[in-house]
């Protein structure tokens, strides 16, 4: 449900939205994983704290792994990602080591947590609540938007206190979320001129919603073009124009659709 705490403030920033995004067939979309549940878990706790390049490294070495034993991590649900700890004795660093050769811890203090670790315990909170395939989760979405018991459980899991992480999840599970980070509430409160008030995760993200609903866009789409824009990505797709080159041809070339 969207509130009107924002009315004004959600105006002035649909406005700056319209002026540097454009039309929103233009936007690169967040592709996400429609059919594993696995990579959406591996993406989500991997994607704060990191430069999406290593990012896509750690889903790539986890799609080798696996198919090198014959799998396929693009329709893997949690019992396939829990049998990759399995394969390697259960041990989160073996995991990391091994699976996605990434050792990144979840947070910067010390005796941090592996992200490793937190993939393993959220993949077995999912499987406990039956969540183990992304079909699961698309039927418990269906029946209950907010997901209360993923998003209780998930808030739990080392280090995802914020919720930040399991909003993602739903997003590369191809659903209606929203998750507004650090940045993205940066951005929220530059444009929409909040000067100097506290603005939380939840405001920042059903301000997206309002600004979605005047754009309009789905909210899901807005906060990934604004997440890409803030954190220097692409956020136009790539066009074919057609130009002179002297011959009696026209030549296509490619360029940003901006």
């Amino acid at each position: 449900m969207v509130t009107t705490e924002f009315t004004a403030e959600a105006e002035k920033l649909t406005g700056v939205c319209r002026g540097i995004f454009g039309d929103e067939i233009q936007w690169i979309a967040a592709d996400g994983y429609p059919h594993s549940q696995a990579l959406c878990i591996i993406d989500s706790i991997f994607s704060t704290g990191s430069h999406y390049n290593s990012v896509i490294n750690v889903v790539n070495e986890y799609r080798a792994y696996r198919r090198a034993r014959g799998g396929n991590a693009d329709y893997d649900g949690t019992a396939e990602l829990l049998a990759t700890f399995a394969d390697v004795g259960e041990s989160a660093a073996a995991w990391a080591d091994k699976v996605v050769n990434n050792r990144k811890p979840a947070h910067t203090k010390k005796n941090a947590p592996l992200k490793a670790e937190v993939i393993r315990q959220a993949a077995e909170k999912l499987k406990e609540l039956g969540y183990t395939t992304r079909e699961h989760l698309h039927r418990a979405y269906v029946e209950d938007k907010e997901v209360k018991a993923l998003k209780d459980a998930w808030i739990h899991l080392p280090s995802q206190r914020s919720g930040v992480t399991c909003n993602y999840l739903l997003i590369l599970a191809g659903f209606q979320s929203v998750k507004p980070d650090r940045m993205v509430i940066r951005f929220i409160k530059e444009h929409a001129e909040l000067g100097e008030r506290d603005l939380s995760t939840s405001e920042a993200a059903d301000l997206i919603r309002q600004v979605a609903e005047l754009y309009p866009t789905e909210a899901r789409r807005l906060d990934h073009v604004i997440w890409r824009y803030v954190s220097g990505r692409d956020v136009f797709k790539e066009q074919d124009v057609e130009i002179w080159t002297g011959s009696s041809e026209l030549q296509a070339i490619t360029l940003p659709n901006r």
